[in-house]
């Protein structure tokens, strides 16, 4: 057979393509995992690095206004008149107790730590602390910056370990004036202890260090004290000789090793604290104004976990796609083998040709059973449309069945009626007017229920799916009466504005008023909740088209469900559409007749069905 030669020489060279073809997934897969885990980890790093620079702006903003509230103070407190005037008398007892007092009742009003006042010398003169034993009259402060630096007659500012407290602060001093001469100086010292303990303990570590590199505040114990990087011997020299520190001569370096910078201020690095290693985002913002620098620590484990969890997920997906492949390649495994038992079906097929050739007895009698299979099968895809037709018809006896319930209850009131007025003709002898208008009640709910079983009859009856003239009105009329004992039931106010009662479309009669009925139910389901149902049929003729509205003043149709509102089984709202098919049946219909159904909500309120076919420009023959 030369035909199949080429389908084999294919299936060859596929086996030979097959090895080569997986190594490239495999590459082309672990190459896309390298870029994903590399692209995440970036977007991790950026987000720490986006919110680490909040922070570090959020820590600044919160230190500079604790410091700029008292930077004031010493400005003012250099303006007393009484304090000139205690440097130029120290001796006298009565005006240095005056300003003790002073001193005490502003450092209490401004709740810094203590206010104090030097001579030109540097001795302390007077102080808030006067009469606790950590006073700091008499004590000379002649060696600290910040006297040095208002004594040249400006404001100065120095971060350093108390000498007599031995506690730390921020001292703040302002020259004071005699003339244009410096006598003293003012100076406040704050406590910054209270910044550091609102700084959040949430596992990053906050750090604010001095110009020298000095780390004095932060939130890991283990790493105050320690410089950003090594002091070199004259820097050591300067702190030792102003004491800002206090008996502390050396700072360990911080232990960052590994250094990486990223951007200006931003770097990473290995971090080592207690024996141990872990890699860290570092960035600072320096103070100018403050010459001080913060300094955040944030643990990069997230990078780690984020990479993880990325890789995790994108493993997921290859699995995912590694079966989907594997099911691909199975299914062309059965291809292959279909077409390998097709071909050998065929080669068999050739060897009975050859044999009924031989034997033409048995070739009439193959040909006896091929007519009888294909009258059978005829028979079959007869069967098969009549099954289909029966389909369509149970589809509109699902509709009059949920329908049942509502004519029996209406069909029991006539029914009773008749009975009450039967029995009472039982018990008298004679018709007089009375009984004669008994008897008329009973003609009138029989008739109601004649009329109610026909035009339900005529809903249930199958459809020959023909499109012709149909006249709306009639079938908005059978719809309604269909659906009255609802409409009565709910109390439902029922507006029809149709002006042209002989208004023809073009369409099948039975299934338009199976649509009808369809919107009708679906507006009844909405209104049974609202304290005033009303629904609305609205008609109008807009050139060739014929629009048929059916509005409602439900609560409308959730904007979710409008894409899907015509789906099968959707459910969009459990108060239309129960069984999640009318809609989509109303919808198949409106296309058979060649109209569109459409849906939206009502800007007042409630949902619109819009229903468009075409018009009919139909006349009776003789007209």
């Amino acid at each position: 057979m030369p035909a199949l030669c080429p389908v084999v020489a294919g299936m060859n060279r596929s086996r030979l393509l097959r090895p080569l073809l997986w190594l490239i997934v495999v590459a082309t897969a672990m190459t896309a995992l390298a870029l994903l885990a590399n692209w995440s980890a970036k977007s991790e790093i950026k987000r720490l690095r986006d919110l680490g620079q909040n922070r570090l702006d959020v820590y600044a903003g919160s230190l500079r206004n604790a410091i700029e509230r008292y930077d004031a103070l010493p400005v003012v407190l250099s303006t007393h008149p009484d304090i000139a005037a205690l440097l130029r008398n120290p001796d006298d007892p009565a005006l240095r107790d005056r300003i003790n007092r002073y001193l005490a009742l502003s450092n209490n009003d401004t709740r810094s730590t203590v206010l104090y006042l030097l001579d030109a010398q540097g001795m302390t003169v007077a102080a808030s602390n006067w009469d606790t034993p950590q006073s700091y009259i008499g004590k000379n402060y002649a060696f600290r910056p910040y006297f040095l630096q208002a004594k040249e007659g400006r404001a100065g500012r120095f971060y350093g370990v108390g000498f007599t407290t031995h506690q730390p602060g921020y001292f703040l001093s302002y020259p004071v004036r005699d003339a244009d001469k410096v006598v003293g100086v003012v100076v406040a010292k704050i406590n910054l202890d209270a910044i550091e303990r609102d700084w959040p303990n949430n596992g990053e570590r906050i750090l604010l260090a001095d110009s020298n590199g000095v780390v004095f505040l932060s939130t890991d114990p283990a790493l105050k004290w320690r410089a950003l990087a090594p002091l070199p011997d004259e820097m050591l020299r300067y702190i030792e000789d102003t004491r800002q520190y206090g008996d502390r001569g050396t700072f360990a370096p911080l232990g960052l090793a590994g250094r990486e910078r990223l951007d200006a201020g931003t770097e990473r690095a290995e971090l080592e604290v207690g024996g141990k290693s872990r890699p860290v985002l570092v960035q600072r913002l320096v103070l100018n104004d403050l010459g001080w620098q913060v300094v955040v620590l944030n643990d990069l484990a997230p990078v780690r976990l984020a990479v993880r969890d990325t890789l995790v997920v994108a493993i997921f997906a290859l699995l995912a796609v590694a079966s989907l492949l594997l099911y691909w390649h199975q299914s062309r495994r059965r291809m292959l083998d279909r077409m390998n038992a097709s071909i050998e079906l065929r080669r068999t097929q050739i060897a009975l040709e050859r044999e009924v050739a031989v034997r033409g007895g048995e070739l009439a009698d193959t040909q006896q059973r091929l007519q009888r299979e294909a009258a059978e099968r005829q028979r079959l895809e007869a069967s098969l449309r009549v099954a289909h037709d029966k389909l369509l018809h149970a589809g509109k006896l699902a509709v009059l069945g949920q329908m049942t319930s509502a004519v029996i209850r209406e069909l029991s009131q006539p029914v009773a009626a008749m009975r009450t007025l039967a029995h009472s003709l039982r018990d008298v002898p004679g018709l007089d007017d009375g009984e004669r208008r008994q008897l008329d009640g009973v003609g009138e709910q029989t008739g109601r229920l004649v009329t109610l079983v026909t035009r339900l009859g005529a809903y249930a009856r199958r459809s020959d799916d023909r499109v012709g003239p149909v006249l709306l009105d009639g079938a908005i009329g059978n719809a309604v009466a269909l659906l009255e004992a609802q409409i009565r039931q709910l109390q439902v106010r029922l507006d029809v504005d149709q002006p042209d009662r002989m208004l023809r479309v073009s369409g099948n009669l039975a299934r338009l008023e199976q649509l009808l009925v369809n919107l009708l139910r679906n507006a009844l389901d909405a209104v049974r909740t609202s304290p005033q149902p009303v629904i609305r049929i609205a008609v109008l003729r807009a050139g060739p088209r014929v629009q048929i509205t059916v509005c409602d003043n439900g609560p409308g149709i959730a904007e979710a469900a409008l894409p899907v509102l015509f789906e099968p089984f959707a459910v969009p709202d459990s108060g239309r559409d129960r069984l999640g098919l009318g809609l989509m049946t109303a919808q198949a219909i409106a296309s058979d007749c060649g109209g569109r159904l459409s849906a939206a909500n009502r800007p007042e309120g409630g949902a619109s069905f819009m229903l468009e076919l075409s018009a009919v420009d139909w006349r009776p023959a003789n007209g």
